[in-house]
């Protein structure tokens, strides 16, 4: 597999495609963000006008895209890669959607004689920044061997979760738990220094005793910063909570629940396009604190 086209260039994508285009695989990329593009040819990969295009010849399609109905659209739609994916080619697909779309596509797929893995990653920005992210791949394992070489350029670890859709199944698994220990963090902060705790104290305490987690770590690079950079943003995670909710709909999920509302009252705040963390700027308005580290 030396030819890739990658379609979905954005914060996750454009770090994907340029470290396989710096590993020497021959890569077109699509975005309809022309600026993305551009960056990426600057570092060696080609220009498609659409997904379909991008395709012709391509020994692997890889997508990171946002939502489910772009990612239909990309595969299926008048201008989709299967209108021009050769047969024995591999889509793989490192978006975070649904088990249900993700067999759809997997049987489009097919029907034009090509394979489908879903891989939907983590690991963030920079783990696909430093090739270290956690692929969860859904599919045939003889597909995953065929892929692993080029997949080796972008993970530090590759789980085969099971048949087509498992990978999905096991990220959105992964995103709710993710969610809830966030809503709870900012819960759980927000009363204690209301009630006089020391942030840093107790960030110390809990990360050494079981209430430590690597969200209340990952807290000091984003919601406990002056910046709070936006890595993934609350729509997004608000979307996952919802897919993960959908699959699950006939089980209890009285956390998860909650934890959507709060997410709903965060993006009604207009708060949407924010770090994921600062879903605990609703506690932080409810109590009057902030929930920075000492400079």
């Amino acid at each position: 597999m030396k030819n890739v086209a990658f379609i979905g260039v954005g914060k996750m994508g454009a770090q994907m495609a340029a470290r396989l285009a710096a590993a020497g695989f021959k890569v077109t990329v699509f975005d309809p963000n022309e600026a993305a593009v551009k960056e990426l040819v600057s570092k060696g990969a080609a220009a498609a006008s659409n997904p379909k295009a991008a395709a012709e010849g391509a020994d692997a399609v890889m997508f990171s895209l946002p939502t489910p109905a772009i990612l239909r659209a990309a595969v299926t739609g008048a201008e989709g890669v299967l209108g021009s994916v050769g047969k024995g080619a591999v889509l793989i697909d490192f978006s975070t959607v649904d088990p249900e779309t993700t067999k759809e596509l997997a049987k489009a797929a097919a029907d034009k004689g090509a394979e489908f893995l879903d891989s939907p990653v983590s690991g963030g920005v920079a783990g696909a920044a430093n090739g270290k992210l956690v692929l969860m791949v859904g599919g045939d394992a003889a597909v995953l061997e065929r892929a692993t070489p080029m997949l080796n350029n972008l993970a530090g670890r590759i789980v085969h979760c099971g048949p087509i859709g498992a990978g999905q199944l096991t990220k959105l698994s992964h995103n709710l738990i993710v969610a809830i220990n966030t809503v709870a963090l900012g819960e759980v902060l927000a009363a204690s220094v209301k009630a006089g705790g020391n942030l840093g104290v107790l960030c110390d305490v809990l990360t050494a005793g079981m209430a430590g987690s690597k969200m209340l770590d990952w807290f000091q690079k984003t919601l406990f910063t002056a910046e709070r950079p936006a890595f993934f943003a609350i729509d997004l995670m608000h979307k996952d909570i919802g897919l993960c909710l959908d699959e699950f709909s006939n089980y209890p999920m009285p956390l998860g629940q909650l934890v959507k509302q709060t997410y709903n009252a965060a993006r009604a705040k207009g708060l949407g396009g924010k770090d994921s963390t600062s879903i605990c700027e609703i506690y932080e308005e409810l109590l009057g604190v902030r929930l920075q580290a000492a400079a």
